[in-house]
């Protein structure tokens, strides 16, 4: 038995994700929001941006919210392999911060003496009735968003499934701005609750709002895959197991905002 509806899996292979509202109770919130707080944070290499690393070995409680079935559940009926917990982290947002957009099924990979167009650790793909989506993600959402100021959550439509890639081929044409300001007649937005669950499948190119609202913004994150794929981590050629073959980096929008950036700006006084 599935624990998604016909319908709801109609949703998510059509859109990428699906919203689950009220998935956790105001109690359970409250006593996130709370272990959130007894946390250390670490950088998370974005403004305004604090990051709560391996909540599952930090935490008894984020390690049973890992294997709650109100997550697993799900997971499983849109991964449909073996499943093994691939990271779980937290996510506390000032004002003032933002997510630039990244994923995307046909997003670039570098790879040493050549470029493909598929990073197959974020794919989209149906067999015999059923989604096979080998990188997956639940957010829980403990705060109210629900306004573009709030910081949202926003994604392009259709791109976990799109053919052809957007980021790199835009920034060779000389764009310099990101997406999430300059606007796409794709990307949308999503407003969630306290307590909503979003299941998101990586290959959906997605980011935030850039926050202009006051007070924090806190969810809670874990990215499920096959029994197969190893922990989250940035690989490089340097890494043992691809013997130095040079695996670079999938293409996300910070890489050429950041660049253009850079670009721009003038010359430190010397």
């Amino acid at each position: 038995m599935t624990a998604l509806s016909p319908e709801q899996l109609y949703l998510f292979d059509t859109t990428g994700f699906l919203l689950i509202p009220g998935a956790f109770g105001a109690d359970e919130v409250a006593a996130m929001r709370a272990e959130l707080d007894r946390i250390a944070p670490v950088d998370s290499g974005f403004a305004n941006t604090a990051r709560f690393t391996d909540l599952p070995a930090a935490s008894a409680l984020f390690a049973r919210t890992a294997l709650d079935a109100r997550l697993l559940g799900p997971v499983r009926d849109v991964v449909n392999q073996p499943l093994r917990l691939l990271e779980g982290y937290g996510l506390r947002r000032g004002p003032d911060s933002v997510l630039y957009l990244h994923g995307g099924n046909a997003e670039l990979l570098d790879l040493d003496g050549g470029t493909v167009g598929r990073d197959m650790s974020i794919t989209h793909t149906y067999h015999d009735g059923k989604l096979y989506c080998p990188y997956v993600k639940t957010l829980v959402y403990l705060s109210d968003i629900t306004s573009r100021e709030d910081g949202s959550f926003c994604y392009i439509q259709g791109s976990h499934k799109a053919n052809f890639p957007l980021l790199r081929p835009r920034a060779e044409r000389g764009a310099r701005a990101s997406l999430i300001d300059e606007g796409f007649p794709t990307l949308s937005d999503l407003y969630v609750r306290a307590g909503d669950l979003l299941l998101l499948n990586e290959a959906l190119m997605h980011g935030t709002r850039r926050k202009r609202t006051p007070g924090d913004r806190l969810l809670v994150a874990y990215g499920y895959g096959p029994t197969f794929l190893t922990d989250w981590r940035e690989l490089d050629g340097e890494t043992g197991d691809l013997r130095g073959a040079g695996y670079v980096d999938h293409d996300v929008e910070e890489d050429f905002v950041h660049e253009a950036e850079e670009a721009s700006s003038p010359d430190p006084v010397r």
